[in-house]
């Protein structure tokens, strides 16, 4: 039997939870994003879900922008370049869930 895992996020590193802590299908990520901060220009073949947990800025998915702020739930296709950057005044903060396999 699996137990719970409670980890709270000031206190870890990134990711969250890892297959270290039990999971076996997805990860939990913390994205942190300072003011004018983006994250890396990228592509995967998984796709991933994020939680914007604070502050505002712009999603740029398939070289389209989408304005994306705190309370926001986002789903970015497998294959499709992406990159989040922080537009606001205050951090941005995100709750990344990614298969198993981007940490593998």
């Amino acid at each position: 039997i699996v137990e719970p895992v409670s980890r709270k996020q000031r206190d870890h590193e990134n990711p969250i939870l890892v297959p270290g802590d039990g999971v076996s299908s997805y990860v939990m990520l913390d994205g942190k994003h300072a003011i004018g901060e983006s994250s890396p220009d990228h592509v995967h073949p998984w796709e991933h879900q994020a939680f914007i947990t604070e502050g505002s800025g712009i999603l740029v998915c398939g070289g389209k922008e989408y304005p994306i702020k705190a309370g926001d739930a986002v789903l970015v296709p497998g294959g499709i370049r992406h990159q989040f950057t922080n537009t606001g005044d205050v951090p941005m903060n995100r709750v990344t869930v990614n298969p198993i396999e981007s940490v593998q």
